[in-house]
């Protein structure tokens, strides 16, 4: 294992050693830190010995050639040397579709023991097979993500452009599926579709199994795997991550602000910061109102120290709201007082236009609640958010498509949709057109993240997966895939929906209606029965205070009992 940390490129083995080693490269390279799937393995075949030590070599070449992780090594040299006839013979594998006994070995070059020179000259030991892969199957692991990955099943094999089962069943499709059918006819491989729909994107466990595309490339059942996935650190360290293939932004549509109830009308022209600092402001003019007034009265001589506070109340008021006030001023002409009052009328009448017009803006157009934009904000409302796997969170991992559309209808949660580079957007199924319309997406991304194909640790193509990568990359012909497969694939209403969700429509004129004036009406309401209920407890206090004092209820008797009454008669 400390070997392999340093990053070797060679291996050399006896041929009698190479079945053990064989058996234990998956292991040891899956625990390994570095990747280099650049690997060479050169064998030593054992001299010639005999006709049993020959058949026996054979069947152990053949037991390399059909062993799993042959698949993994391109670069295969045999050194078989023959004691008869005085040369070594230099072989290495074909590596193609189904290598066979014999058959896959091909012969590089002999060296002669006896003139000490090659029969070929300058033949290479380790000639380039990846330019040319003779159609051998390239194991990938998808599964249905607009518009990364799509697949579906095809009755011809004519419209197919992957196998199944080896089978030409399949046609697949998507921005990053693209990568790999230009990959394979590039280097001329031929696509193998692993599928695990109810797993997506997987995950690993910590004996090394696991569901999804990532499970398939732990377990070996693929070789590589595309479909969004990200960077992550848990899965670097069970596999290999190609260069990044294009950039995502994970954000949530949350559900749209309605518009706010009107009996909120006569409390939406002010903020709530406004309306603190006015009612301060008119418990200080009241108070001040009162101090100036006893201090006057004490000042004037012959008047009442007796300071009606409802009087001073109701003026500030009548002020503050643009209304006509009888000011007494003349009892006692104050220039302090004068001041006051002065100062009041010009607040007062500052404050009554600014409501008046923010007022008439409220009529006008309509107020919403407020919106989501940011992580700041989602994380203040204290909205849930979610998708269909733990790949995104892991609250909600074994909710089903029927309850995340349920959520939808009912706006209670937020969901996660990923912004593409070219602007369009990643979308689960549960977001129909239907629902599309309750949604509004955030200014600001939740996350990003580079989108990678992952690979098992000993795949021996990442270096040939990496510079196409990087070459479509720059060539731009992403924005072109992106556009073709959303048009489609996707669902252009719902697309738009998202897009546009920040943009709401005029409606036009609408003609004024009861429910407009509900604020007005639920003010006039809370006034009533308010002053009913204090109208109610005035009458219940004077009972008690009069019950109280029996001076005062004899007076009140009396004033009744000599009362004329209309229908007493005198004899």
């Amino acid at each position: 294992m400390s070997n392999i940390h340093y990053l070797p490129q060679s291996f050399v083995l006896a041929q009698s050693a190479a079945i053990e080693f064989l058996d234990q490269f998956h292991t040891v390279h899956d625990r390994a830190i570095v990747r280099y799937p650049q690997k060479r393995l050169i064998i030593i075949a054992d001299a010639d010995g005999g006709a049993a030590s020959d058949e026996l070599g054979e069947k152990m070449q053949t037991a390399i050639l059909n062993h799993a992780a042959i698949r993994d090594v391109i670069d295969l040299l045999l050194i078989q040397p023959s004691v008869d006839l005085h040369r070594v013979d230099l072989l290495t594998n074909r590596y193609e579709l189904r290598p066979t006994d014999r058959d896959g070995w091909i012969k590089l070059d002999s060296f002669s023991l006896a003139e000490a020179a090659t029969t070929q000259g300058s033949a290479k030991l380790f000639p380039n097979k990846r330019t040319d892969l003779q159609g051998r199957f390239l194991r990938l692991a998808v599964f249905n993500y607009e518009p990364y990955t799509i697949w579906r099943t095809v009755k011809t094999p004519d419209e197919a452009n992957a196998y199944y089962e080896h089978r030409k069943t399949l046609d697949i499709d998507g921005t990053e599926a693209r990568l790999f059918i230009e990959f394979c006819a590039k280097l001329n491989c031929t696509l193998e579709i692993s599928l695990d729909e109810a797993g997506e994107w997987g995950q690993i466990f910590d004996n090394r199994t696991g569901d999804g595309i990532i499970g398939a490339l732990v377990e070996r059942r693929a070789e590589v795997g595309v479909g969004a996935l990200y960077s992550w650190y848990h899965e670097f360290g069970f596999l290999s991550l190609s260069k990044p293939i294009s950039r995502t932004g994970v954000t949530c549509i949350a559900p749209k602000p309605l518009p706010l109830s009107s009996w909120m009308t006569p409390i939406l022209p002010f903020s709530l910061a406004m309306w603190l600092a006015v009612i301060g402001t008119f418990l200080v003019a009241t108070v001040c109102d009162v101090l100036l007034n006893f201090i006057t009265q004490k000042l004037t001589p012959g008047e009442s120290d007796h300071v009606d506070l409802c009087e001073s109340v109701m003026i500030v008021m009548a002020i503050f709201i643009l209304q006509t006030v009888l000011l007494r001023i003349n009892k006692n002409p104050l220039v302090s007082q004068m001041i006051l009052i002065g100062s009041l009328l010009l607040f007062g009448l500052m404050i009554g236009n600014a409501y008046s017009g923010g007022l008439s803006s409220v009529m006008t157009v309509p107020r919403y609640e407020k919106s989501i934009d940011t992580v700041q904000e989602l994380a203040d409302r204290n909205l849930r958010w979610g998708s269909t796997h733990d790949a995104w969170i892991f609250s909600i991992q074994l909710a089903t498509q029927e309850v995340l559309h349920k959520n939808a209808v009912e706006r209670n949660m937020a969901y996660s949709i990923e912004r593409l580079p070219y602007g369009h957007y990643a979308i689960g199924e549960y977001i129909t057109d239907a629902v599309s319309g309750n949604f509004e997406i955030m200014l600001e991304d939740i996350y990003w993240e580079n989108c990678v194909a992952m690979a098992t640790k000993t795949w021996p193509l990442m270096d040939e997966l990496d510079e196409l990568t990087l070459v479509i990359f720059q060539s731009g012909i992403q924005r072109f895939w992106e556009n073709k497969v959303v048009s489609k694939f996707a669902d252009n209403k719902v697309q738009h929906a998202i897009a546009t969700s920040r943009h709401f429509g005029n409606p036009g004129p609408i003609a004024l209606q009861p429910s407009h004036l509900l604020g007005a009406f639920f003010l006039l309401a809370f006034g009533l029965g308010l002053g009913l209920v204090c109208f109610a407890c005035e009458l219940l206090w004077h009972r008690l205070s009069y019950g109280s004092h029996p001076g005062s209820n004899a007076k009140m008797n009396q004033r009744f009992l000599f009362s004329p009454s209309p229908t007493a008669s005198y004899d």
